[in-house]
């Protein structure tokens, strides 16, 4: 079992400078079976615009979700920034799509829709660079076909392009970029950062951090009874949405009595 992050409090709370860089879905709002009905935590919410306030502080929410479908669920604004697409769709910019790139994601999103053809409870999103195949309401009712159409999907030809797994998803991408290419250039600016996730897409930004005792916090957000470590890059834990909230109140109040 990886240590509680509230060990490394004080640490994070007299760092010169910090990047609070938080993923979404899973993370500081609870995972739902329709994307657009979840609500996160308001005291996560409250934390994170209170740390956003402090000096020498940044908040930033890293999401899979694309920029316009995390605004609608997330109601942090400026000075938080938000991030989707995996990094790929900062608030202004991101890479311009080729031809072949364009084609591909056509091609897939065909495949896909074939693949789930008069199958209730899938569909499949469209995301600026992405194309995601979703199974979660069929997972509910029937696990053993939604986890065979996953496997199914990721039998499809991507000639070498990412694809990524994730709860009851399978998301296919034009472009490599990924959290961790995000937070990895992000985090230079800053003497420590501290990221929380909960997915496999996630472990690439916690890869991103320097771990040393003393540097940067990365947070796995699963199951409080999950022992394992190996599949992750974490060097701390947290068992759910209601923990990482308790963690930010306490960071919030640490760091603003640390900087008053």
């Amino acid at each position: 079992m990886l240590p509680s992050p509230h060990t490394a409090l004080d640490h994070l709370a007299h760092a010169e400078t910090l990047l609070v860089c938080m993923d979404f879905d899973g993370t500081i709002c609870p995972l739902g079976t329709d994307a657009y009905t979840v609500t996160p935590d308001p005291r996560a919410i409250s934390a994170l615009e209170a740390l956003a306030e402090l000096p020498s502080t940044d908040v930033a929410i890293l999401s899979g979700r694309h920029l316009d479908g995390l605004r609608r669920v997330c109601p942090l604004g400026p000075p938080v920034t938000l991030v989707g697409s995996h990094g790929a769709e900062p608030a202004s910019g991101g890479p311009q799509l080729s031809e072949d790139e364009r084609a591909y994601l056509d091609d897939i999103h065909h495949q896909l829709e074939q693949l789930i053809s008069g199958i209730p409870g899938t569909f499949v999103e469209t995301k600026p660079y992405q194309r995601v195949l979703h199974v979660v309401k069929l997972a509910a009712s029937d696990p053993e076909a939604a986890a065979s159409l996953l496997q199914q999907a990721m039998e499809l030809p991507t000639h070498g392009r990412p694809v990524t797994p994730g709860h009851n998803i399978l998301e296919f991408s034009a472009v490599d970029i990924t959290k961790g290419s995000w937070l990895a250039a992000e985090k230079t600016s800053y003497a420590a950062t501290l990221f929380a996730g909960d997915d496999v897409t996630d472990e690439t930004a916690l890869s991103a951090l320097d771990t040393r005792p003393g540097a940067d916090v990365g947070v796995k957000v699963r199951a409080a009874d999950a022992s394992g470590t190996a599949d992750t890059a974490a060097n701390y834990q947290l068992g759910s949405v209601d923990e990482v909230a308790h963690f930010l109140t306490a960071l919030a109040a640490a760091r603003r009595s640390a900087r008053g």
